[in-house]
């Protein structure tokens, strides 16, 4: 990391021993620098907490916050702004039916299921679940404990079936951050899908809208930021259908890639590293290396699994380096990282991670 200017104050947790992987966000840097020059700003707790969901930082402990997030948990919720509960974690829990809710959560991506409201339809009725009350469709907020119970098990025995872990399931159990100033039967209700909604603004290109909806548009704007998700979301599973196929898969000695070529659109490629990683379908020896092509250049994301970075594995380092040999940059956290890189270095590029990959694990996989 290259010296700062002495012009420039720097409030970075990584100088102080604090990953800013998975203890504190961007936003949750920001929140309490605002928080220091005003106590009032509190207000935007919910915030911070929702852009640490977004950058995945509750994949560590539980699917829940921790470190410095946990601070600004207890300051939203102090503050009346937020109530916290553990319970499944399915996309719309609060007002989309059952089966619909199952099939539009995609972390951790549950293949047969994500993405497929029929076979979604099929597996709750093949488990004892009942969908309806008085012809009308149930949520997921109103299954009682042993219905859930039921569903979880019947998730944990579809994932054994297609010989994926039945851990896999635990990812689908965690707390729920609840902004209670939102309005109920909304996208912004849960801050996990508060986060969905904004990442999907970033990555089709409309970030003004993002923006908009954060700072307390909900007229207009936020029914657009709303289809804008839906849609993504359809793409998200196509482009997650396409890159699990085998021919759009190579497999080196300590990497897996996807590449999507021009079928998967640049902009998705890291939410689909990130959900491919999440399933666990490819193992956790590998690290993942995603690519898409964009104008003139190659993208990619890259993943790691908890047991390659235990075993010492920066992720960041391997694309920053990689990606310099190649005419490319790079960079990132240990877990996740991404680069650009020219079209004709495709190859190179990738005997280059996994070089360099072997090279930090020391060949002792």
């Amino acid at each position: 990391m290259g010296e700062a200017s002495k012009n420039i104050i720097q409030a970075n947790p990584h100088l102080y021993g604090i990953n800013g992987a998975d203890e504190i966000s961007g936003a949750g840097v920001t929140y309490l620098v605002a928080k220091a020059l005003n106590g009032e700003n509190v207000s935007y707790s919910p915030i911070a907490v929702v852009g640490a969901l977004g950058d995945l930082q509750d994949r560590i402990d539980g699917r829940s916050l921790h470190g410095l997030n946990e601070l600004i948990v207890k300051d939203s919720v102090d503050a009346g702004l937020m109530r916290v509960e553990e319970d499944l974690l399915f996309y719309g829990r609060s007002y989309k039916p059952i089966h619909i809710a199952l099939a539009s959560t995609t972390n951790p991506f549950i293949p047969g299921i994500s993405g497929d409201e029929s076979r979604a339809y099929s597996f709750l009725m093949d488990v004892g679940i009942k969908v309806k009350e008085d012809d009308r469709w149930k949520v997921l907020a109103e299954l009682d404990e042993d219905e859930k119970k039921k569903l979880y098990n019947g998730l944990m025995k579809h994932l054994a079936s297609l010989g994926l872990p039945p851990s896999l399931a635990r990812g689908l159990i965690g707390k729920v951050y609840e902004l209670v100033k939102e309005e109920p039967w909304t996208h912004l209700r849960d801050a996990r899908e508060f986060a969905s909604l904004l990442n999907a603004c970033g990555k089709t290109g409309n970030e003004w809208v993002g923006i908009a909806v954060a700072m307390g548009n909900r007229a207009e704007l936020l029914e657009k930021a709303q289809k804008l998700l839906e849609d993504y979301r359809i793409k998200l599973a196509r482009s997650i259908e396409y890159a699990m196929r085998d021919e759009s898969r190579q497999e080196l000695k300590h990497t897996i890639v996807i590449d999507g070529g021009d079928v998967i659109d640049h902009k998705l490629i890291s939410s689909v590293a990130s959900m491919i990683s999440s399933t666990g379908i490819l193992g956790e020896d590998k690290i993942l290396i995603a690519m898409a092509s964009a104008e003139g250049s190659i993208k990619v994301s890259a993943r790691a699994s908890k047991k390659l970075i235990k075993m010492g594995l920066d992720l960041g380092e391997i694309l920053q380096k990689a990606a310099r040999i190649v005419g490319g940059r790079g960079g990132g956290h240990d877990i996740a990282a991404g680069a650009e890189i020219p079209k004709m270095k495709k190859t190179l590029f990738v005997l280059e991670v996994d070089r360099i990959t072997g090279e930090m694990l020391g060949d002792s996989k």
